[in-house]
């Protein structure tokens, strides 16, 4: 079995076969979805190492799977920068946040924050913020399943081009399985997926070192030789300018650069005589650490500065600690003791992951180029002189060209396995908000528990929905053109937000007894708000909306808000909590339930949470 024309024929029945298996086992387990204990948390019973797995999947996202590879191959040190932030940032959770959740009990992070504060003004700020991390995070996956499906088919439905055709499948797979099995569909469906892609990485990487000959020193110095370079689409104006300071044009080095055959369509360009006419060219890409340097795979200051660097890697390790759909997985263990027992076993499961990824990404770099200048490379992706011209593609074009369809059907398979887990965990944080913390607490709070699972499968639909159309509205706001690797990128920007919205109220909340609502609110604000300012300046200034001078193109080029966004939100905690003073009445009682006693402690792994009766969300 092989290709029909562009069509993966393998690669494809592999991706079915998930997806049946996602479908069905969602089938199977839909009577499990009576109350809203099931639907949103799986009634609370799943076990250590199956909820570690469980969080590794909805964890490793499109972005994980497909976009640190691809960071790698485009930026070189820079895009190890997110495989290093995302695997410590669970270092945070387990010291900091997860034992302390759990035994607080509930369901959400808005019921952690109503619980502590006992305000109803906490948890719909809380809910607004959950919602908005959770569609910045639904973006990348949505991205993900248009740049896979292009690669994996190349052909569109219903009139749609290849990129909206995947969005399409993936949103309506993921809507299915979520409205009909719950949090017990996605958490089994999360196991059995995470494990699919980490295989499937595994592989790429056995498959590099064996049937591409590849050595990573080797591979590594081989790269570094030269200056990293950037494929940049130009028009022919801006080739055949003449710089007035050096008397040279952009095309003198392009001809320089490329070679014969990556310059005939450059050549064509020229000839038309057209001035805006499109071409894809190589450019050497600027060091942003090092101006006066050149800029090298082995080192850091392709895509940030020295501030940028430091804040992004901070954002990556405590915006970690702030995404709702991770926090809400924690809710699902027995005890707080096995929720810091899985996130034990999460370091492990996405350690040696973020391990595999920037390999496969060096990889990449050598493998890709030779195929192309053989003549040898997939069709489905578009390449400049040998470099891919989205670096999202990476994982399914080098599975093609080093295992053929089999691997490229596990590498395929995988991806959508990523982009379904963590998705599915976010429509469900995303329904949990909805359904949960606004129409139970305040729209119908004396609703019949079948009532109240309709409506969390009705919020599933519906930000099924907002996920399709996020989907399709990347690419027409040139995001796509904006970012080397724009997956990666987006993801990066989910972790800002909840790094300045949630983390500075969840740590002051478990570990300062003195925080009062009005400062954690404020904190909420001034850390989410921030950071969500500072995202809409850096994306009209990477498409170019903002200029070239003044305030404005300044604060678009901080990349990654978190060095801002975090202090000024815990120092506004501090400080509102400070003057307000206005503790909650039962704070012993709130401090007991968070910390709980020494027998507390010792409660058995699937016993009942003895702090759960001490105060309830429901009660002031």
């Amino acid at each position: 079995m092989s290709s029909v024309g562009n069509l993966n024929v393998v690669a494809i029945i592999m991706v079915i076969i998930v997806t049946v298996f996602t479908v069905g086992l969602a089938i199977l387990v839909r009577r499990f979805t009576r109350t809203t204990a099931d639907f949103y948390l799986a009634g609370r019973k799943v076990g250590t190492f199956a909820n570690a797995s469980a969080i590794s999947g909805d964890y490793l996202s499109a972005a994980s799977f497909l976009g640190v590879a691809a960071a790698v191959y485009a930026s070189g040190l820079d895009g190890v920068w997110f495989a290093a932030g995302f695997a410590g940032g669970f270092i945070v959770v387990v010291l900091f946040i997860a034992s302390a959740l759990r035994r607080f009990g509930e369901y959400t992070v808005a019921d952690f924050a109503y619980g502590r504060f006992g305000s109803n003004r906490i948890r719909l700020v809380t809910v607004v913020m959950v919602l908005l991390t959770s569609l910045f995070y639904m973006a990348p996956q949505m991205y993900g399943a248009g740049t896979t499906w292009t690669v994996l088919v190349g052909a569109g439905i219903f009139g749609l081009s290849p990129y909206n055709t995947g969005v399409l499948i993936v949103a309506a797979i993921i809507m299915f399985y979520v409205a009909v099995g719950g949090m017990k569909a996605t958490t089994l469906n999360q196991i059995f997926q995470f494990w699919w892609l980490w295989t499937a990485m595994f592989l790429v990487v056995v498959f590099a070192f064996t049937v591409g000959n590849f050595n990573y020193p080797q591979a590594l110095q081989e790269v570094t030789d030269e200056d990293l370079l950037d494929v940049r689409t130009v028009t022919v104006a801006q080739l055949t300018e003449v710089d007035p300071e050096t008397g040279e044009a952009m095309i003198d080095g392009v001809r320089e650069r490329m070679s014969d055959r990556a310059l005939e369509p450059v050549e064509a360009a020229i000839e038309t005589g057209d001035p805006e006419a499109t071409v894809g060219v190589t450019l050497p890409a600027q060091n942003k650490l090092h101006t006066l340097r050149k800029m090298w795979f082995n080192e850091p200051g392709h895509r940030y500065d020295g501030l940028n660097q430091f804040s992004m890697v901070l954002a990556l390790v405590l915006g970690t600690a702030g995404l709702p759909h991770i926090l809400n997985r924690y809710y699902t263990n027995p005890s707080g003791q096995a929720a810091r027992r899985s996130t034990f076993w999460v370091l492990v499961f996405i350690g040696t992951f973020y391990i595999l990824a920037p390999i496969a990404g060096l990889a990449g770099k050598l493998i890709i180029d030779d195929a192309w200048r053989a003549g040898m490379a997939p069709e489905n992706a578009a390449y400049v002189d040998g470099l891919l011209v989205r670096s999202d593609a990476l994982m399914p074009t080098i599975a093609q060209i080093l295992g053929g369809e089999w691997l490229m059907g596990a590498v395929a398979a995988g991806a959508f396995a990523a982009m379904f887990s963590t998705t599915g965990g976010l429509l469900i944080a995303s329904a949990s908000a909805v359904g949960h913390d606004v129409y139970e607490k305040y729209v119908n709070p004396d609703a019949p528990e079948i009532k109240r699972v309709i409506v969390g499968k009705a919020s599933v639909l519906f930000f099924s929905l907002v996920a399709l159309g996020i989907g399709f509205g990347i690419p027409a706001a040139g995001l796509d053109v904006a970012y080397p690797s724009l997956i990666a990128m987006m993801v990066t920007w989910a972790f800002s937000l909840g790094a300045g919205a949630f983390v500075p109220m969840l740590l002051t909340g478990i570990w300062w007894r003195q925080t009062t609502e009005r400062g954690a609110i404020t904190g909420m604000i001034v850390g989410g708000g921030g950071s969500l300012f500072f995202i809409i300046m850096n994306i009209l200034n990477q498409t170019g909306r903002l200029g070239a001078e003044g305030i404005l193109p300044f604060l678009g080029s901080l990349t990654f808000p978190t060095i801002f966004t975090f202090p000024a939100a815990v120092l506004a905690i501090i400080i509102v909590s400070k003057i307000d003073g206005q503790l909650p009445k039962n704070v012993d009682e709130i401090w007991m339930r968070i910390h709980g006693t020494a027998s507390e402690r010792h409660e058995k792994d699937m016993g009942t949470d003895k702090a759960s009766g001490v105060f309830s969300s429901g009660q002031k």
